[in-house]
């Protein structure tokens, strides 16, 4: 343990910490949606800090220089249950881990917090514990490779702007497409369910030795079928082909927490899944996605590895706005 920074337990966060840490972030999800002003942006970023901090059960670990008392930075673990109770693995996340912005030396934070989880894996029982970061936070991502992370997926995510770009009405047959495209009923639930059990195979539960293929595709499916049963909160949009059967999907939820803060409206964390990759389909219910969900922003995340849907996204007129790397450790290895 480096002794220039001291680690220690804390009950809740203070608004000095916060006020330390989150004042100009550079790394926020939102910072290249030029209509989303940047200080209600990182307002609604310390909410989401906030809220997963005060969840029963969260270990809140807070770095500072022990020559000053300044804080420095935060690590925040938590247990994932239903992810646990699936996967018969004691499942943890790190929602956040956060360097001060204009701290010299970010490596120096991230190590002494990394440090720190084997004692607080050992007390709470957990066997896994995965975390996402920005690509461009690169202290973190060496620090995380050193303390036995690996790296599992790297996110792209693109966006539509409907403000520059317009909206229109799907023609299916533009697509080459004999069906309809149509809002998910009750009725499709279950069909959504299985294609999502067996589609998402680039996912970093699939790419993760330690969790069983089987469980990993029940993930997706639990993941999906809550997007189809919140329709508030939630688009789904159905590929329907002249028989009746399904042809594919695509669900985006609605982040109304940003809404609140910035009056922008983002669809994101979209899930697609055709049953048959040789036709348009795909492409079609993106542009579904871009042109008929709700939303001043469409967002869709897909794999590095992915080329083709990153392609179709830049046909879609789609802007690239981050990549994140997400890692897993097992501690029973």
């Amino acid at each position: 343990m480096d002794q220039r920074v001291f680690v220690r337990e804390v009950p809740a966060l203070d608004a000095a910490l916060l006020d330390a840490l989150l004042s100009q972030y550079p790394y926020d999800d939102h910072r290249r949606h030029r209509r989303i002003e940047p200080a209600k942006a990182l307002a609604y970023l310390r909410e989401r800090v906030e809220r997963a901090a005060s969840r029963p059960g969260t270990v809140r670990l807070v770095a500072e220089e022990r020559a000053t008392g300044q804080p420095a930075g935060l690590m925040l673990v938590q247990s994932i249950p239903e992810d646990s109770a699936l996967l018969g693995l004691s499942m943890a996340g790190i929602p956040f881990l956060l360097a001060r912005p204009d701290h010299p030396a970010p490596r120096r934070i991230y190590r002494a917090l990394l440090d720190s989880l084997p004692f607080v894996v050992q007390r709470e029982g957990l066997d896994h514990v995965s975390t996402r970061i920005d690509t461009a936070d690169i202290a973190a991502y060496q620090e995380l490779t050193d303390s036995g992370f690996r790296l599992v997926e790297t996110l792209v995510s693109m966006a539509y702007d409907t403000e520059r770009r317009g909206s229109g009405t799907i023609d299916p047959a533009v697509f080459g497409f004999d069906g309809v495209v149509r809002p998910v009923e009750a009725a499709d639930v279950d069909a959504v369910a299985a294609l999502a059990a067996t589609s998402f195979t680039l996912n970093r539960y699939h790419l993760d030795e330690d969790i069983p293929k089987k469980d990993a595709g029940e993930l997706m499916a639990r993941w999906a079928r809550s997007y189809c049963l919140d329709r508030d909160n939630c688009d789904v949009w159905i590929a329907e082909a002249a028989g009746g059967k399904m042809a594919g999907f695509l669900g985006t939820q609605l982040n109304r927490d940003l809404e609140r803060h910035t009056s922008i409206l983002v669809s994101g964390r979209a899930l697609l899944a055709v049953a048959d990759q040789r036709g348009r389909v795909g492409q079609m219910l993106s542009r579904a996605h871009t042109w008929m969900s709700r939303g001043d922003y469409k967002e869709a995340d897909t794999q590095l590895n992915n080329y083709g849907m990153i392609k179709a996204a830049f046909n879609l007129d789609m802007d690239m706005v981050r990549t994140k790397y997400t890692f897993h450790r097992s501690f029973l290895r």
